[in-house]
């Protein structure tokens, strides 16, 4: 930890991950609600997001280093193993809408902006809270694996798979304990801003 290159290698690491994380997030809760209303959107998404659920991680790793450059293959993989577990969620949280909340709304002629807050948003967010704690530790470990079959450059992943090549045992265990602390940090961290973003809307 007294070294630059540690933090310059685990910020880049979070930096890489985080960006995949964040983007299945954004784009797993927009297939989410395009598929719902949509029978169309269903048909056409559905069975790519089922292709993309069933693929292992390490065909995924090494498709993409045929096309992406290595830097941005462990953000591009921690997108594709969130993204399913996003869009699940999320349409299983759509799906378990109370009718009756719904009905009232339209009573009561809340408008799409009102009910989408007041009735959707909170039936989902269990659901949407779920999807973020378990796909921010997939999205930590597929991104380190991508990054040591991709040797990137200033990463943990890249430490690892050098400390392998020269058999420098303490070093693999050390970035390995720098990889489960920081797993449990970023869950850890997840977890509680979910709960604050839970709590506001409850209290909304």
């Amino acid at each position: 930890m007294r070294e630059t290159e540690f933090w310059l290698s685990a910020g880049y690491s979070m930096v890489r991950i985080v960006s995949g994380f964040l983007a299945a997030v954004f784009t797993g809760t927009v297939l989410a609600v395009l598929t719902s209303v949509s029978c169309l959107a269903n048909g056409l998404f559905r069975p790519v997001i089922s292709i993309v659920k069933s693929t292992p991680v390490a065909s995924f790793i090494l498709l993409a280093l045929v096309w992406i450059e290595s830097p941005y293959v462990p953000a591009f993989t921690s997108f594709l193993m969130v993204l399913p577990v996003v869009w699940a969620n999320v349409t299983n949280g759509i799906a378990k809408t109370d009718r009756n909340l719904l009905q009232m709304a339209r009573v009561y002629r809340f408008g799409a902006a009102k009910t989408v807050r007041r009735v959707y948003v909170p039936s989902i967010l269990p659901y949407f809270t779920a999807a973020c704690t378990t796909g921010m530790g997939l999205a930590w470990k597929a991104g380190v694996a991508a990054e040591v079959l991709a040797n990137t450059k200033y990463s943990i992943g890249g430490h690892i798979y050098s400390a392998k090549i020269y058999i420098e045992t303490v070093d693999l265990f050390a970035w390995t304990v720098v990889v489960i602390l920081l797993s449990v940090l970023l869950e850890w961290m997840m977890t509680h801003i979910m709960r604050a973003v839970s709590r506001k809307y409850s209290l909304s």
